[in-house]
């Protein structure tokens, strides 16, 4: 999301703008990074470039934490960031500083979103997203979904597959009955 704040950049200190795009693409092809948001973003005249404040929603896709689901994850990144314009005639004058972890205004006084976006996604996704906050997951044993239905091996139905490693585990939990250790 390419903005130009070229007259934002030429008024004083304390000029704002608010903007409201809708369906816009955030992009960072590098990393892959591919998004299609909305957004709420309030813009204010700096005296290093202009200061961000940002709310963008949008969709990512993800996996079910418990039950691997492919799901959809709405979610909400929120930030304020200083863009730096360096191409500021009088920069070096005023003895700015740019740091390598500052976001810049480029030559064209564009200012691109698309890299805060990436970067706050990562904090905000959640640590273990689920489809439904109630999935129960996928069986230890037999591998089966348990949303869907009681597996087999839990209603006394084991896969006959399964038979020779049934057998071999229940000789260990005898072996381990009776001396306290499995030999294995």
């Amino acid at each position: 999301m390419i903005i130009n704040v070229s007259t934002l950049l030429s008024e004083p200190l304390g000029s704002n703008r608010d903007y409201h795009p809708v369906g816009e693409l955030v992009s960072v092809p590098d990393s892959g990074f591919e998004r299609t948001v909305s957004a709420d973003l309030h813009l204010i005249r700096s005296p290093r470039g202009v200061l961000v404040s940002a709310r963008v929603d949008y969709d990512v896709d993800a996996d079910c934490a418990r039950c691997a689901r492919p799901i959809a994850l709405a979610l909400v990144v929120s930030f304020d960031e200083e863009y730096v314009h360096v191409e500021d005639p009088g920069a070096t004058a005023r003895g700015r500083s740019v740091d390598a972890d500052d976001f810049l205004i480029d030559e064209h006084r564009h200012l691109d979103l698309s890299e805060a976006v990436r970067q706050y996604e990562a904090s905000a996704l959640p640590l273990h997203p689920l489809c439904r906050p109630d999935c129960r997951g996928l069986c230890p044993t037999c591998g089966a979904d348990l949303n869907e239905a009681e597996c087999a091996c839990r209603a006394g139905r084991i896969d006959e597959r399964w038979g020779a490693l049934g057998i071999l585990a229940e000789q260990l939990r005898t072996t381990e009955d009776r001396h306290g250790s499995p030999e294995a």
